[in-house]
C-alpha cells in the first residue's frame, strides 16, 4: 500500500503501510483504503440503504470496478472526496472520504438519491438481513419485507398466547445482553405472521437478522456463529483503524431500514439491537441437545446470555413446530427465557367469529389454524400463508 505524502502546508502524517490477503471482492476495498491514507483525507462515512439501483452515476473518475454474479462495486474520485459503492442483493453500502464532514455529508445525501430505496407505496416495511454460509463464508444479503401490525393480526392468536404477543409487541423492554425468545406449535397457528408483526413493532430499535441454515450456524462453521454476531463491530473496527490523526473522525450508519435516529447532520445511528432469528430449530433446546448437534447447545447458551453475548445488544427467537414439553435445564433456568409462548389453534366458536368478522359464508367445522382459516377464505383449495419467514 502506498505511503502517505506529506504536502506543503499541512500536518505531518505518521508513515503508513499494510499488506492484504485479498480475495477478488476485496480488491476494491483495498484500494479505497489505500486512496484514503495516500491523499490524506480526515474524514470518512460508511451508511448503507436497500436500493434496486444497479450502479451508481455519479460524476468522477473512475479509479476501480469489481464485478461478480452477486456483487458490483466502484470506486469514484469526486476530485476532492473519494467514494466506494458497492451494490449487492438490493442493498447499498457506501463508502465516502473527504477532507470535512460537511463535504463527507453532502456526497451521501447525493448517492442517497443516485441510489433511491424502493418506494414502498403505502405498504408496511422492514428491511431484513438474511445470513447463509456459501464459498466464500458467511454472506449476507438484504430483503425489504411487507409485514403487518400487530393490531391487524391479533384476532389471529386466542387466550394466553395473544396476552404474551401482546406484551412482547407493545411493552418489551430488552435487558443487557442477549435474551431467548422461543416460539412453538403446530405448523399453521401463526408464529410467520407474528414474527412479521414483530419486526414492525419493534422496528424503531431493533434489526432482524434471519438466519437460512441453522444447522450450519450452531454447527461445523465457528466462524458463521462469530462472523454474525460481530458483522456490526466491524465496521467500529474500520472507523478506529481508519482515524488518521485527533482531528480526524469516521461516522459509522448501518442503519439498513433507514429508521435509525441522526446524531448530526449526514449521519445515522445504527438501531441498538438486533434480533437473530432461527425459525424451526427447537431440537437445539431438547434435553438430549448436545447428543444430537455436539456443541450447538453449548455455542447458543453462549450466545443468549454467556460470555460470547456479553456486551452484544442481540436477542434470538427460536421457532418450532414441536411440542416441547420440557426444555433443557440450562434453557429453561430463570432469567434466560425472556418469553416462552405457545401457539394453538382456534376453538370452533372463535374460527367462526374470525370467518364471520371477514364477511365469509363459510363455517370452520371445528378447531381451525390460522392458515386453514385463511384458506377457506380463498375457497378450499385457495391458497395458505407461508410457513416460512424466509419463503415470503
Amino acid at each position: 500500500m502506498p505511503r502517505a505524502r506529506n504536502e506543503p502546508g499541512t500536518r505531518a502524517l505518521l508513515p503508513f503501510s499494510a499488506s492484504f490477503s485479498l480475495e477478488h471482492a476485496e480488491l476494491v476495498s483495498a484500494v479505497y483504503t489505500a486512496t484514503v491514507i495516500e491523499r490524506g483525507f480526515r474524514f470518512a462515512h460508511l451508511d448503507g440503504w436497500t436500493t434496486r439501483a444497479k450502479g451508481v452515476e455519479l460524476d468522477g473518475e473512475r479509479l476501480f470496478t469489481s464485478s461478480t454474479t452477486w456483487n458490483r462495486s466502484e470506486l469514484v474520485d469526486a476530485g476532492d472526496a473519494v467514494v466506494q459503492v458497492t451494490l449487492q442483493a438490493g442493498y447499498a453500502q457506501v463508502w465516502v472520504a473527504a477532507e470535512t464532514e460537511t463535504r463527507a455529508a453532502e456526497l451521501m445525501r447525493l448517492l442517497r438519491s443516485l441510489l433511491p430505496a424502493p418506494d414502498p407505496s403505502g405498504r408496511r416495511e422492514v428491511t431484513v438481513t438474511f445470513w447463509t454460509y456459501g464459498p466464500h463464508g458467511p454472506q449476507p444479503s438484504w430483503r425489504t419485507i411487507a409485514v403487518p401490525d400487530w393490531t391487524s393480526i391479533e384476532p389471529n392468536y386466542t387466550g394466553a398466547a395473544r396476552e404474551q404477543l401482546d406484551g412482547l409487541m407493545t411493552s418489551f423492554t430488552p435487558a443487557h445482553g442477549g435474551q431467548l425468545v422461543l416460539w412453538h406449535g403446530a405448523s399453521g397457528t401463526g408464529k410467520t405472521f407474528a414474527l412479521r408483526a414483530l419486526a414492525w413493532e419493534w422496528r424503531d430499535w431493533c434489526d432482524v437478522h434471519y438466519v437460512v441454515d441453522p444447522d450450519s450456524f450452531f454447527g461445523q462453521h465457528a466462524d458463521y456463529l462469530m462472523h454474525v454476531l460481530l458483522q456490526s463491530e466491524t465496521a467500529a473496527n474500520w472507523a478506529s483503524f481508519g482515524q488518521l490523526g485527533t482531528s480526524q473522525a469516521m461516522v459509522v450508519g448501518t442503519d439498513q431500514a433507514g429508521d435509525g435516529e441522526s446524531d448530526h447532520e449526514g449521519s445515522v445511528r445504527r438501531k441498538d439491537w438486533r434480533l437473530l432469528v432461527l425459525e424451526d430449530t427447537g431440537e437445539l433446546l431438547q434435553p438430549d441437545a448436545k447428543a444430537v448437534i455436539g456443541q450447538g447447545l453449548a455455542r447458543f447458551l453462549n450466545l443468549v446470555d454467556g460470555l460470547i453475548g456479553q456486551g452484544l445488544r442481540i436477542l434470538v427467537l427460536v421457532t418450532t413446530n414441536e411440542e416441547i414439553r420440557k426444555l433443557h435445564p440450562a434453557v429453561a433456568r430463570p432469567g434466560r427465557c425472556a418469553a416462552d409462548i405457545e401457539f394453538t389453534t382456534l376453538g370452533e366458536k372463535e374460527a367462526d367469529a374470525w370467518l364471520e368478522a371477514r364477511g365469509a359464508s363459510a363455517r370452520a367445522g371445528g378447531v381451525r389454524t390460522v392458515a386453514e382459516l385463511y384458506a377457506l377464505l380463498d375457497g378450499a383449495e385457495g391458497p395458505k400463508p407461508s410457513d416460512s419467514f424466509a419463503a415470503e
